[in-house]
């Protein structure tokens, strides 16, 4: 009898491993996929939205979430994504950490040809992304990284999403 009650009692002691999902992706925007029939969010980024304008270094108008939309296409391709589950939303959707395999010499984050590596912090540290540190501290760094070198979306003038989403939609053009 204990024999069959210690499996049982472990099952509650121990927490489960994490739960992962992998697959082709389908890219929504730039901080949202889709892996068959789920939808995931980049755990801890926040990428402007699909109708979000921005300003170039040059102060050139353009569309910052199409621009971070295909950053993050230039990342998956149509390679498999490894993905981290962190948090069930309650739309349905999930938060993760994604990986997927390098194509390209050096990521910024240090990933040569072949290794995988972390898609947010690559979104982040090449500044197509921003960090929300309520979430985790994990991109903070990145994001410092990216403002302080002026990449991405910091070579020139962006509205944190979460604060252009507030506005009302006559104040977004």
């Amino acid at each position: 009898m204990h024999r069959l009650l210690l499996p049982v009692l472990l099952f509650f002691i121990f927490p489960a491993v994490a739960e992962t999902l992998s697959g082709q992706a389908t890219i929504i925007d730039g901080d949202t996929v889709r892996v068959g029939e789920t939808t995931i969010h980049l755990h801890g980024i926040d990428a402007p939205e699909m109708n979000q304008f921005c300003r170039d270094k040059k102060d050139k108008r353009f569309n910052c979430g199409h621009a971070a939309m295909r950053r993050l296409f230039l990342y998956i391709g149509a390679d498999p994504l490894d993905c981290t589950i962190k948090t069930y939303n309650e739309d349905g959707s999930l938060a993760a950490t994604c990986r997927v395999k390098s194509y390209f010499r050096q990521t910024e984050n240090g990933a040569t040809r072949g290794e995988k590596f972390d898609v947010s912090l690559e979104m982040v540290l090449t500044g197509y992304a921003f960090a929300i540190p309520a979430q985790t501290s994990d991109y903070t760094g990145a994001e410092e990284h990216a403002r302080t070198k002026g990449m991405g979306f910091w070579s020139g003038r962006i509205e944190p999403p979460w604060e252009w989403r507030t506005q009302p939609n006559d104040a977004k053009k």
